[in-house]
């Protein structure tokens, strides 16, 4: 690819193996280099690359330090429950202004989703009137689903350099630098607020951890470039962190618009497992088909449909021998569409994941989080965000297409550096 050796695993027990071993656990020399010029303030600065496009001792630390972190400041915990709550329960009365309308929703659960874990990294919510904030976040979206030239540039770095692709590549590039605007204001307000006493959030922490650093060859500390580690850590999980999980309920409204009868199922549970009150985690134990509906939602947009690592070292892998930097591509998709493990796996089919007693049954090769040594580190987050807000918004609004007939919503996903959701509309009728 572009002159740089690869392999593709499509295999779901080789993928396993692999990912798992350490020496399968670096990333891509030419990605490493093309989203440090995305990301990076210019060409000089010093960055192990953040959580993403790091690896070795540096990558192991940032995200051991981001999983502890995160987990402290309510993710996977009831704590989150109440920040994301908040969010549906203003969603819900914004969307009841348009009811009845033909809407978008393509960036209306955006601030939402947002914002709950804006909380989290910054301490505080969003300002929706705050247009450059606003702006930040829609054009973070933007960036991740719909530029064309990230393929082709990540591939071969050096193309940003040839005047056609360079005037692609700079205007791709002004999206993550103005997030990087947005968190540096948030990163100086924090250290003019400063109390090494008392953490507020994911920055105190992290300017803590930096304080204290003494070690030369940690990523935290200042010959290491731990100012802009921290810059790249924030970006890392606020870019993959909110826009995945909003594209998701995206893909999962445009799903209930295609099979309104499943949305009804979906509703009934509600009904009767949650009644008038708002949703809560503890709720999806009871309720199994909602949790397939999730699922299969995982399953069918299969919005990370290839996630690609590296090898660290030389490595013997099943008979073949794998040079050290080659990029080992997980073949997510056909993983997840293979058809010698799922039945007619191009339907979209919450019932795969039901078993005969109605209860739910978890598949192993449902692997929307990847699997292995760097499976996504915001699994329980998303988790907790897709079942709340779906949840939510089904108790509150039925979902119809503005179409002739539900038949006609196209639900296929449309290839880019992401699956994306097809655009469509929708009404809502609010629910009594």
């Amino acid at each position: 690819m572009g002159g740089n050796l690869a392999v593709v695993i499509s295999d779901f027990d080789l993928l396993q193996e692999a990912f798992k071993d350490d020496r399968f656990c670096g990333r891509p020399e030419n990605l490493q280099q093309i989203f440090k010029a995305y990301f990076a303030k210019d060409a000089q600065e010093v960055t192990s690359g953040g959580i993403v496009f790091s690896h070795g001792d540096h990558w192991k630390e940032q995200r051991r330090f981001a999983m502890r972190t995160l987990k402290e400041f309510g993710v996977g915990k009831s704590a989150a429950q109440t920040v994301i709550n908040d969010e549906i329960a203003k969603l819900v009365e914004e969307l009841r202004m348009d009811a009845g309308e033909v809407i978008n929703l393509k960036f209306r659960t955006n601030m939402a989703v947002v914002n709950t874990l804006w909380v989290i990294l910054n301490g505080e919510k969003s300002d929706p009137n705050n247009a450059q904030m606003t702006n930040v976040f829609r054009s973070t979206a933007e960036f991740i689903q719909e530029n064309p030239m990230t393929g082709p540039i990540m591939i071969m770095p050096w193309l940003c350099h040839i005047p056609f692709f360079k005037a692609k590549f700079e205007k791709a590039r002004s999206s993550p630098q103005n997030m990087r605007k947005l968190t540096s204001q948030s990163i100086t307000k924090h250290m003019e607020t400063y109390d090494k006493t008392h953490q507020r959030d994911f920055i105190d922490t992290y300017l803590k951890k930096m304080s204290e650093c003494t070690d030369e060859n940690s990523s935290f500390h200042s010959k290491n470039g731990g100012d802009a580690n921290m810059q790249r850590t924030l970006m890392d999980i606020f870019c993959a962190g909110s826009e995945t999980t909003s594209a998701i309920l995206t893909f999962a409204f445009n799903y209930l618009t295609r099979y309104p009868e499943m949305q009804k199922r979906v509703q009934e549970e509600i009904d009767s497992v949650v009644g008038s009150r708002a949703p809560e985690l503890a709720d999806r134990s009871n309720m199994p088909y909602t949790d397939a509906v999730i699922h299969e939602v995982l399953r069918h947009s299969c919005i990370v449909y290839t996630t690609p690592h590296a090898t660290t070292e030389d490595v013997e892998f099943h008979g073949y021998t794998l040079p050290k930097g080659t990029s080992v591509f997980a073949n997510t998709s056909h993983i997840m569409n293979d058809p010698a493990h799922w039945d007619e796996p191009k339907q979209f089919n919450p019932d795969r994941f039901i078993d005969s007693e109605g209860n739910f049954k978890k598949n192993e090769r449902c692997i929307s989080f990847l699997v292995g040594k760097r499976y996504c580190l915001g699994q329980q987050l998303a988790q907790q965000e897709l079942f709340l807000f779906l949840t939510g918004l089904l108790q509150a609004f039925s979902f119809s297409t503005s179409l002739a007939d539900p038949s006609m919503v196209d639900i296929e996903p449309v290839v880019g550096f992401l699956h994306t959701c097809p655009d469509y509309s929708v009404v809502l009728q609010p629910r009594a």
